[in-house]
């Protein structure tokens, strides 16, 4: 069926319309979001990355959030939105930023010396909703896990460059290292993933932003060779086990 000139000029308005109420929202839930971390936390606040939610579903498929970072320190990446359950009300997950970098910091004169001198990491601090919130926002990671809540998850991601296929047999004893390293942490779970990648890949915002960009090692938009993902809870008491976990990509 053919559109006729008279309804193009008809509908082109409501388009138009649509489009403009679809910018104007995202703005509102945006700035919404970002006056309520303020509020909270008393720092300036910049967006990286706005993600809409569903209007009529919210509680199914989740409600409008952002990536976002204190102004000047974009290594404290963090998720913030509205309650899926309770419009008007606000998440966040600042303080397991924070606290991400701080262990970070903490083990990086260990970590180092495990891994190649280009090699980029972060450790990662996983805690259940309700086990930690916004007044923490002062309390150092170690008084947390001491004398709040050990029941958490701590993941090493590091990304390895490599010319090719790596030499697996060459990193068993290294990763085998980092697995003890992050069981010396006395909490739940631990676990060290290891991605190796081409050598020209450019992944530090992937590593950056790793504990919210949800994306696996085999959907990076880089060159993958393999990874290897040791957990402190598989039966691993010695380095030469480490290969056992090896998955190679296949091209």
């Amino acid at each position: 069926m053919k559109i006729t000139k008279k309804v193009r000029f008809i509908l082109l308005p409501f388009v138009l319309l649509i489009g403009v109420t679809g910018c104007m929202n995202k703005k509102s839930s945006e700035n919404a979001i970002l006056k309520y971390l303020e509020g909270t936390y008393n720092e300036t606040f910049e967006v990286e990355t706005f993600k809409e939610g569903s209007t009529i579903f919210k509680n199914m498929y989740g409600a409008d959030k952002v990536i976002v970072h204190p102004k000047g320190k974009p290594e404290h990446v963090f998720l913030a939105g509205e309650d899926r359950d309770h419009e008007g009300e606000y998440y966040d997950n600042y303080v397991l930023s924070k606290w991400s970098d701080e262990l970070t910091k903490r083990l990086k004169p260990e970590i180092s010396k495990l891994l190649p001198e280009d090699a980029e990491y972060r450790v990662l601090l996983f805690v259940e909703d309700g086990k930690y919130d916004s007044s923490m926002k002062d309390m150092s990671v170690d008084d947390y896990l001491a004398n709040v809540n050990n029941d958490v998850s701590i993941e090493l991601k590091a990304a390895i460059k490599s010319a090719g296929k790596p030499n697996v047999t060459a990193y068993n004893e290294p990763i085998y290292q980092l697995l003890q390293v992050l069981k010396q942490m006395d909490v739940k779970s631990s676990r060290v993933s290891i991605g190796f990648v081409d050598s020209s890949a450019d992944i530090s915002d992937y590593i950056r932003t790793s504990s919210v960009n949800n994306t696996p090692w085999s959907n990076l938009d880089a060159k993958v060779y393999a990874t290897i993902m040791v957990d402190k809870r598989f039966a691993i008491s010695d380095a030469s086990q480490i290969e056992e976990y090896y998955k190679e990509f296949k091209e």
